[in-house]
């Protein structure tokens, strides 16, 4: 199963962006180009889809106000996603309409079959509708909350056909770090995998096999050196978590709250493509996206992180969605036919371009530029 593409009208600078998306995924740009909001809008459908509501994923945002397009009023906001599954392929359309200061939620889910028509899976509106059920071959009514999302309410039922869709989409997995929120013990944050912040690293370390962490410690180890061991403990006092590590030419062992900020995020960035990595052995596909890795990076580590990067992306099951500033980043990954140029326009909002790939591999050679110069 794979997100072949995400079209966007109106949802904060994607005013009308119809965005193409492969195994790997890198966007470069300007600052306010568009980068995060991107994974932001799958972020959001991941969000609505695990929570198996849209009211949580809007407030978190600003409410609609601060959600929609600020070139119009804000009054609505549009959603789409196409994933391929074997010889089917899924479109999820949500659209969001403002009513004061709450909104109410428009859905569909369609099918098409290679080249017959599409069929219609699901609709929904204001919490009503219907979906249909391929072991009972007709229509079931759905009720809910005005701001519930239909395609989990269906999903809950393994006979809707957009069961797996619905289940690949939940599973979706955005991480951007933040080294002083990773320093805390954050025991309030429910989730059985790693928290978009990394607020409950010490906790998801803890419950790892030791297989995983020791692979998670070498990924850590071969881009920054260290730690030499790591140790995730749970407070007896308490039920909270932190972990400790050992450093070398150090006597003791140093605390969470010591560690450098550039190791605690490489940590949680390994924490979470070797986590979401288990796709390659339980064949479930999974789609992570990640924040500019380079942030807290010494650059001579930076082409080490690409490795991994790269190792993660060449997984079948796996997507894999990148922002970066860092030419060094583009220079390590080499590869013109992974690159997205993201833009903004005044008129338009986020554009975003593919080069052509072979004309730049053949600039490369000629200039004998990096592709990260190249860019620049």
């Amino acid at each position: 199963m794979r997100l072949m593409s995400l079209e966007a009208r109106g949802y904060r600078s994607l005013l009308d962006a119809s965005i193409p998306i492969g195994g790997v995924n890198v966007f470069i740009g300007a600052n306010a180009a568009g980068k995060s909001t991107i994974l932001d809008a799958l972020r959001f459908l991941g969000e609505a889809v695990q929570l198996r509501d849209f009211k949580v994923p809007v407030h978190s945002r600003g409410r609609m106000i601060a959600l929609a397009w600020k070139g119009a009023p804000a009054e609505r906001v549009e959603l789409s996603v196409h994933v391929a599954d074997g010889d089917s392929t899924f479109k999820w359309t949500v659209q969001l309409t403002r009513n004061g200061y709450g909104f109410s939620v428009t859905e569909s889910v369609h099918r098409t079959v290679d080249r017959s028509p599409p069929e219609v899976l699901l609709t929904a509106a204001g919490g009503k509708g219907e979906w249909w059920s391929g072991e009972r071959q007709q229509t079931v009514p759905l009720s809910q909350d005005p701001t519930s999302c239909g395609l989990a309410a269906a999903a809950a039922d393994a006979s809707f056909p957009a069961h797996a869709v619905a289940k690949f989409i939940g599973r979706w997995g955005f991480f951007d770090p933040n080294p002083f929120l990773l320093r805390r013990d954050w025991s309030s944050v429910e989730s059985p995998r790693l928290d978009h912040y990394g607020r409950n690293l010490a906790e998801t370390l803890y419950r790892l096999d030791d297989d995983t962490r020791q692979d998670i410690l070498e990924a850590t180890q071969a881009i920054v050196g260290s730690p030499q061991d790591i140790e995730p403990r749970m407070a007896e006092d308490d039920d909270s978590y932190y972990f400790v590590q050992g450093e070398a030419g150090l006597q003791y062992r140093v605390h969470q709250m010591s560690v450098s900020s550039g190791t605690l995020r490489i940590l949680a960035l390994m924490t979470a493509l070797h986590t979401s990595a288990e796709a390659k052995l339980t064949g479930e596909a999974k789609l992570i996206g990640i924040e500019e890795p380079e942030n807290y990076v010494h650059p001579g580590a930076l082409s080490s992180l690409v490795q991994h990067l790269g190792d993660i992306g060449e997984n079948e099951n796996m997507q894999l969605l990148v922002t970066t500033h860092s030419p060094l980043v583009l220079d390590a990954l080499g590869d013109p036919q992974v690159v997205r140029v993201v833009s903004r326009h005044v008129e338009r909002g986020t554009v975003v371009e593919s080069g052509d790939a072979k004309a730049i591999r053949r600039a490369l050679d000629g200039s004998g530029f990096g592709l990260g110069e190249y860019y620049q």
